[in-house]
């Protein structure tokens, strides 16, 4: 072989390995996957899986995924961390879980996890979004009050301590210190007094709707997704914009950020995505297809070094890797 023809093979070997992406030939991804927790659903059986969770001390984690190939219920399941044994089946179809999981919610109210108590109940046909204050002392309700779009119960005695706000509510957040509510609408995240109902401030320029919201560990940054894959995080006290992603592949689930702040994660219905995100420069920093049929959900372990997200289509590969597994990633810290 002449050294003019090494050196075309060399140069043309070079130029593909640049076509290709930087992990496929050594570069780790900052998502490295690890294993599936519970079973994938029979490819003839319907189902979805939209939401996970960790315990308060990383044991547990808990889906709406199936218990059995032909389970299609959505009710909670738990299972052991990391070896992935079922626990407990409970036939909640919920729609969120405090942090210390003595409580979860779905759209018609608020029980304990442990019993299934109702603890806020209202009733059948209505169509609600929860979230708990630290500690669990107050939960604010959206879209079940005529008269107000948000109001804030006690969940010890279930009276009412505050609502307030006129206008169709589509997400919300609680402040770690439990002083402020952030509420999502339309081109705009409105910041509430949680106990007076005052309307502090508001964080505009979304150009579409704000369903998705969370605060930082230490309550100075507030990250918010639209419905159309727009993920921004903002400086709560002046309320300035510090980044804006134009992620894509329609909405964004909740946003959670890691244990120590510095990351946020969402997950993205449309395109079955897991995005991590680096708070400190507001540049996404990697990002994991996990299902073919949708990302609704993401979580931290209280360590900050895994992230879990929920799989419904599964990812189309042969033999096909059926859907209805919390995927299990390792954050690897650069």
């Amino acid at each position: 072989m002449s050294k003019q023809h090494c050196a075309s093979s060399a140069i043309m070997v070079m130029i593909l390995l640049h076509s290709l992406p930087m992990a496929t030939y050594g570069q780790q991804h900052v998502l490295e996957f690890v294993k599936k927790i519970g079973v994938g659903w029979r490819l003839d059986k319907g189902g979805w899986m939209s939401f996970v969770s960790f315990s308060p001390d990383g044991t547990m984690v808990v889906s709406d995924g199936p218990a059995t190939p032909d389970d299609v219920s959505g009710g909670l399941k738990l299972w052991s961390f990391p070896d992935g044994r079922l626990i407990k089946r409970l036939p909640a179809l919920t729609t969120g879980i405090s942090p210390d999981w003595k409580y979860y919610c779905t759209h018609t109210g608020v029980f304990e996890l442990e019993t299934g108590r109702p603890v806020i109940s209202l009733g059948k046909n209505a169509f609600a979004g929860f979230a708990f204050s630290p500690g669990n002392r107050y939960v604010a309700e959206l879209g079940a009050s005529r008269e107000h779009a948000i109001r804030v119960v006690e969940l010890s005695t279930g009276k009412q301590v505050s609502a307030f706000g006129r206008h169709d509510v589509f997400g919300i957040a609680m402040s770690p210190d439990g002083r402020t509510l952030a509420a999502g609408y339309w081109d705009l995240v409105t910041l509430w007094d949680l106990a007076s109902g005052e309307r502090l401030g508001a964080l505009q320029g979304f150009r579409r709707y704000v369903l998705g919201l969370a605060f930082s560990p230490n309550g100075k940054l507030l990250a918010a997704g639209t419905d159309l894959g727009t993920l921004q995080l903002w400086d709560v006290g002046p309320m300035t914009r510090i980044a804006s992603l134009e992620i894509g592949g329609g909405y964004v689930s909740d946003p959670v950020f890691s244990p120590d702040g510095r990351l946020v994660a969402v997950g993205i219905y449309g395109t079955g995505t897991a995005w991590l995100v680096d708070t400190a420069t507001g540049k996404v920093i990697d990002h994991q297809r996990v299902s073919d049929l949708g990302c609704g959900s993401v979580a931290f372990s209280p360590d900050g070094r895994f992230l879990i997200t929920p799989s419904t289509g599964g990812l189309i590969t042969w033999p096909y890797d059926q859907g209805g597994t919390i995927r299990v990633f390792r954050v690897n810290r650069r």
